[in-house]
């Protein structure tokens, strides 16, 4: 035999021993799949499906049917347990089919069907009282002929004809109530069939059902069972945060409890899940963000048609320039609802009662991020309806204070200083706040991080009395030429304690920072002492004061600002 000869064999064979395999290839639904455990993120949600079969030896296909349209191809992940098995690609394609009558379709159908009988039935009764009505017209006309000749003839029988006439009304008149009742079972018939027949229209009918089918690729060296698991990320699932603060005022000691509320429309139904929400969003993205170059550029205002007089220019700067909204003085972050936040339980409604004992989610920590491991198994239907899970429940040690920024709003705020939980982060969410039993509105949180220092807002109190008054102000020019004016301001705040307990007021107050060198501001010699600058808000001061029962003190705040007399400038008041 030549060396060509032997290799044709030897191709021979071995198509011979793979076409068999190929053939043999065995493709298996995974018809008994089931979600056994989720975890959702803030803006996604990952589905587990477990699946155990009896694989064949050699090459399989395991089909995993009814995955939403919205699940992410690259997202899938298979793993197995039981017999030993190479596993090969993970693929998914659209399946569409034609779905049979459901009983509540076919209900539908039948609940039409019936009412359009009950309709004909009424049809047929009125042709029956038709022609009963029609004889019983001919029959008073054949009675009357049939008197009046009695009566010429002198035959006549009152009593006779009054019975026959009694009779006719009688049954002319049970046909015309007849005929009332049906026209008004006609009416609500008809309105009953409209309803039935929209609803029969509404359900599923020829309509296809589509959805992806996911196929893994295996290959066993003998045959076995197996329990395939297979993941993936799917869109239209969420959880975002909800929080009911409760302060002790004696303490200040503050009890949160953190709730999840978990939203899901992806289309397929969590039945007694293992349920897992994840402080990790995926929709942030990994990357850093890229920092930009920022160009400041002076304000130049134009003055159109002509030039101002120093009176008007000097009017313009204190009255129109005044005026102008002032990043920093008009827009303010005020304690209260922020933008878009809204009350969950509308004012003045109290929140559900607490249960005395509450199962916390398990926490599950990663290089990263936290999950909270929900106990037991929950049921979370596809209906984008809002469900609630508590997860945690905490007792943090306080500092209560009030905090007082007459400026924008002579008003005392209770407030407590925590420490946020050290095991996990919170999430930017709305707040409900308590005391004394007395739910108080809700407080938009921003996300901390955990450990952080947390100050909680637990809304305003009446019994700290506060004054804010504003001194005149003088206006002066300086310099051999007059060519400096200067603007002096003063404002006295008075905090009274009206409360039989000692408080710590801390008072926020402000003087204008000067983003030119040639407007200066100093702060004035008859400005309360002891003032501490805010770390991360330039130019705002901070008094803290301890104030007896009933006892009261002032915070004055005096600056000047001198600027060139010709300049305009922008955020004075």
């Amino acid at each position: 035999m030549t060396t060509r000869q032997t290799r044709r064999t030897v191709v021979a064979l071995l198509a011979a021993l793979v076409l068999p395999l190929a053939a043999s290839a065995a493709t298996l639904s995974a018809k008994n799949a089931r979600i056994v455990e989720v975890t959702v993120y803030p803006d996604r949600a990952e589905v587990v499906r477990e699946a155990t079969l009896e694989l064949p030896s050699g090459a399989s296909t395991v089909e995993f049917n009814d995955i939403p349209l919205n699940a992410e191809n690259d997202s899938l992940r298979v793993n197995a347990k039981g017999v030993p098995a190479l596993l090969g690609a993970v693929t998914i394609r659209r399946h569409a089919e034609t779905p049979t009558d459901t009983p509540e379709l076919q209900a539908l159908r039948d609940e039409v069907k019936r009412l359009e009988g009950e309709l004909a039935k009424l049809a047929s009764q009125e042709r029956v009282a038709n022609d009963l009505r029609e004889f019983l017209k001919s029959l008073r006309a054949t009675a009357a002929e049939r008197e009046s000749g009695n009566i010429g003839a002198g035959k006549s029988d009152p009593a006779s004809i009054g019975a026959t006439y009694d009779l006719l009304a009688k049954k002319l008149a049970d046909l015309a109530d007849q005929d009332l009742a049906r026209e008004q079972a006609k009416d609500k018939l008809n309105r009953e069939l409209e309803v039935a027949r929209a609803k029969a229209a509404a359900g599923p009918g020829s309509r296809s059902i589509e959805s992806r089918v996911a196929a893994a690729e295996l290959e066993t060296k003998q045959a076995g069972s197996i329990t395939l698991r297979l993941a993936y990320l799917v869109t239209g699932a969420s959880w975002s945060p909800a929080y009911r603060a409760t302060l002790d005022p004696a303490t200040g000691e503050v009890g949160l409890v953190s709730e999840a509320v978990v939203r899901q429309g992806t289309g397929e139904s969590w039945p007694g899940v293992a349920l897992r929400l994840s402080t990790a969003a995926p929709a942030r993205g990994v990357a850093p963000p890229e920092m930009m170059s920022r160009l400041l550029r002076p304000y130049e205002p134009k003055v159109v048609a002509g030039t101002l007089d120093n009176a008007t220019k000097a009017k313009f700067n204190s009255d129109f320039v005044a005026g102008l909204p002032v990043a920093g003085r008009y827009y303010q972050n005020v304690i209260g609802l922020a933008p878009g936040v809204q009350d969950p339980d509308g004012p003045g409604v109290p929140p559900p009662p607490m249960p005395t004992t509450i199962a916390e989610a398990g926490l599950v920590r990663s290089a990263y991020n936290v999950a909270f491991e929900v106990p037991g198994r929950s049921d979370v239907p596809a209906d984008n309806a809002d469900h609630r899970v508590v997860l945690r429940q905490e007792e943090l040690a306080g500092a209560v204070s009030y905090r007082i920024a007459p400026a924008i709003e002579p008003a005392a705020f209770l407030t407590s200083v925590v420490r946020a939980p050290q095991q996990y982060p919170l999430l930017s969410g709305a707040m409900r706040v308590l005391a004394g039993g007395a739910y108080l509105g809700v407080y938009a949180l921003p996300e901390t991080a955990p450990g952080a220092e947390l100050t909680v807002p637990f809304g305003r109190d009446n019994r700290i009395k506060v004054d804010r008054v504003k001194q005149p102000q003088d206006h002066t020019t300086e310099g051999l030429t007059g060519k400096t004016h200067q603007i002096a301001y003063a404002y006295k705040t008075s905090v009274e304690n009206l409360r039989d307990r000692d408080v710590t007021v801390i008072v926020e107050d402000r003087v204008p920072v000067s983003e030119d060198e040639r407007v200066v501001v100093d702060i004035a010699k008859t400005t309360t002492p002891d003032h501490k600058p805010s770390a991360s808000r330039p130019g705002v001061l901070l008094w803290k004061l301890n104030l007896a029962p009933h006892e009261k003190k002032d915070v004055v705040l005096a600056y000047t600002v001198r600027y060139p007399k010709e300049m305009l400038v922008a955020g004075l008041e």
